[in-house]
C-alpha cells in the first residue's frame, strides 16, 4: 500500500463523513431549532448554520479516524498475510 492510497482512503472517508456530518448537522436543526440557537451563551445564532458547521467538523474528525481505521487493519491483515 502506497502513500498515495493511503491520503485518497483517509481524506475520501474524511470528505464523506463531512458530508454525512453536514447532512445530520442540517436535518437535526431544521428539527430542533431552539436546542441550537443558544450553543454559543452570550449571543443567538442562526441554528441550521450552527447545527451544520459543527455536524460537518464532527464528521470530518470521526470519518477521518475511521479511515485511519481501516488503513491500521489493513496494514495488519496484509502483515499477518506475510508472515504465514
Amino acid at each position: 500500500m502506497n502513500w498515495k492510497r493511503i491520503f485518497l482512503v483517509v481524506t475520501g472517508c474524511a470528505l464523506a463523513g463531512m458530508f454525512m456530518g453536514g447532512l445530520f448537522g442540517f436535518g437535526s436543526g431544521r428539527i430542533a431549532p431552539v436546542f441550537f440557537r443558544h450553543i454559543i451563551p452570550w449571543q443567538d445564532v442562526e441554528p441550521v448554520g450552527v447545527a451544520t458547521f459543527f455536524g460537518a467538523t464532527a464528521g470530518v474528525i470521526l470519518g477521518g479516524g475511521l479511515g485511519c481505521f481501516a488503513i491500521i487493519v489493513q496494514a495488519i491483515l496484509e502483515w499477518r498475510k506475510r508472515d504465514q
